[in-house]
């Protein structure tokens, strides 16, 4: 049975069994005590660009690390004994792929740790980064990281140590701070996906974990990289959702807009796409399908305002942050570089199975989840799992199979319970299996009582590569390198038609997605603003040397993880 996307009801469900809850941004077990006056307040990946230190000590040894951010609240004097990484699930569960630590109690690499304080001379204040772990590890456990108190700041640095898959942005990792009272533990984090607490807002849209910009930042919104001109209602953020005006949005992103005062009901209809917004309502319509809001839209100053992002992504929009300067630029652009529009797809006018949707407008029936699964050219996908994935308890499903017309139905048990729903099939690409794991085009959990229609749509090009930069390339005299200022071009050795594409994000890291399963020859360019393309060389990561041109081919699988048969990694260079 294949592990399914975990909710909120399982992750609670998952802490109670295995004795962890999460309290104010720190877990400690049932029955243990939670040591006083220690508050993990930030925790964060940073970026895996640096080589600062080896395997088991303070020097680098041409692997990049990763690199974290450490803020500490102690309210008195603590010894830590010790300081542990982790690579975990979303849940906290050891996920096996590395462990890292300050001393040699048990296996691990080198945790490096670097405080950094300010220190008081006779011509006033500086920073000072300073080593604490000089010697590498803490050999003999009984001594300890060292005594701290107030609030600190650390970076920390993890040796990737040669294992590609140890470091990488889109793994989940738990710190845990061990002192003679008691360990206390982060909850899970990600790349730009942090742990914040204690009076922290959200970065806008994003993650509740996510940064929040500067109070004073300007918010700047852009759509395929043209500056949106809101006029005089500028942009808000609220409770960590961005609010903009609604017709401007709704109009930007060819949406006719239609408001209704009587209901205070703003409505946007496209291409058989219609978004529904009521006025201090936490529910949205998108095709008649309710979706709960982070934030409603609501009049402000005389202003209906509404979530961009929810608006955006529901559009079939890819939305991204970024915050410099003051300045906090939100934009939206094409997924993949093509247009993603949720619609119905048409649908056979004859389905085989009995009591089949026929339709995006059947009806629905009490405990009865039904729909199909189609490719993005609308050919049915026959033979598929279907998984109903019971929310309350872990790890329980009611498995169908599509029929002939890649049409099913399952009949849910008459459960006090929500359902989510998934699917696998496995298809052979160029001689080779490969397999997926999809999720409903609407992926919002349904009331068993109240049933539900899901149909799936896989987008038939599920290949992507992730991008990273040799920084030590980069000398002063050229411009500031953004890495979404790289063009990448993919040729297929078969001949179609070439593929370029500027990079952007990908699962949390930065490449390009929705790519054919095939082989490549690639090629990049750097388009820094004001300035002529720079070629770049490339390669496969730690792979040959850097060259104009590499080519590569998904396949595998890598590490023995099927899904990553689907992931290329790439790495540029300046000549």
């Amino acid at each position: 049975m294949p592990k399914l996307k975990t909710h909120f009801a399982k992750k609670l469900l998952f802490l109670v069994l295995t004795g962890l809850f999460v309290v104010s941004g720190t877990a400690f077990g049932f029955g243990e005590t939670k040591p006083a006056g220690i508050e993990i307040k930030e925790f964060s990946l940073l970026d895996t660009a640096t080589d600062l230190i080896g395997s088991d000590y303070f020097k680098p040894e041409g692997y990049k690390d990763g690199h974290f951010k450490l803020k500490l609240n102690l309210t008195k004097k603590t010894v830590i004994k010790a300081i542990v990484l982790r690579t975990t699930d979303e849940n906290g569960k050891d996920a096996s792929q590395g462990i890292w630590r300050t001393n040699r109690v048990t296996a691990g690499w080198l945790l490096g740790i670097v405080q950094n304080k300010t220190v008081t001379t006779s011509t006033g204040t500086k920073q000072e980064n300073v080593i604490i772990n000089t010697g590498g590890f803490h050999k003999d456990t009984t001594v300890p990281v060292g005594e701290f108190e107030g609030n600190l700041s650390f970076d920390l640095y993890a040796s990737n140590n040669g294992h590609s898959g140890s470091i990488k942005e889109t793994q989940h990792f738990v710190l845990e701070i061990e002192t003679p009272e008691g360990t206390v533990s982060s909850i899970p984090i990600k790349y730009k996906k942090p742990m914040i607490v204690e009076g922290a807002s959200p970065a806008p849209d994003s993650d509740p974990s996510t940064p929040p910009p500067p109070a004073s930042s300007t918010i700047e919104v852009y759509f395929n990289d043209e500056k949106i001109q809101f006029g005089s209602a500028a942009p808000i953020i609220k409770n960590g959702s961005t609010l903009v005006p609604f017709r401007k949005l709704f109009e930007t992103l060819g949406f006719t807009v239609t408001w209704e005062s009587s209901t205070e009901q703003a409505t946007g209809t496209k291409d058989g796409l219609v978004i529904e917004l009521t006025i201090n309502s936490s529910t949205a319509k998108v095709n008649q399908n309710a979706i709960t809001l982070s934030e409603p839209a609501q009049i402000i100053e005389g202003n209906t305002m509404v979530p961009l992002r929810f608006v955006a992504e529901n559009s079939g929009y890819h939305v991204s942050y970024d915050s410099n300067n003051g300045i906090s630029t939100i934009r939206i652009d094409k997924k993949g570089g093509t247009p993603s529009i949720p619609s119905a797809p048409s649908t056979p006018s004859t389905p085989d199975t009995p009591g089949a949707p026929n339709s995006s407008q059947d009806t629905v029936e009490p405990y009865v989840v039904k729909g199909y699964i189609r490719d993005i050219d609308g050919n049915p996908i026959a033979g598929a799992s279907v998984f109903a994935d019971n929310t309350l308890f872990y790890d329980s499903n009611i498995i169908g199979q599509t029929d002939a017309n890649g049409y099913y139905r399952l009949e849910l048990p008459e459960l006090a319970a929500t359902w989510r729903m998934s699917a696998k099939f496995t298809k052979t690409i160029n001689g080779s299996n490969f397999t997926y794991t999809i999720y409903a085009d609407q992926d919002q959990p349904f009331a068993g009582n109240s049933g539900a229609i899901r149909p799936f749509t896989w987008k038939n090009a599920d290949g992507y590569i992730y991008i990273y930069p040799d920084h030590s390339s980069f000398r002063e005299d050229l411009p500031t390198f953004n890495m979404l200022d790289v063009e990448i071009t993919l040729t297929p050795t078969s001949g179609a038609e070439p593929i370029t594409r500027k990079a952007h994000f990908v699962n949390d890291s930065v490449g390009l997605d929705q790519l054919p399963i095939t082989r490549y020859k690639a090629t990049a360019r750097w388009l820094p603003e004001g300035h002529d393309p720079i070629p770049l060389l490339i390669r496969v990561e730690n792979t040959g040397a850097y060259a104009a041109s590499v080519e590569f081919e998904f396949g595998g699988p890598k590490g023995g993880l099927d899904y990553l048969k689907f992931q290329k990694e790439l790495e540029i260079s300046v000549p």
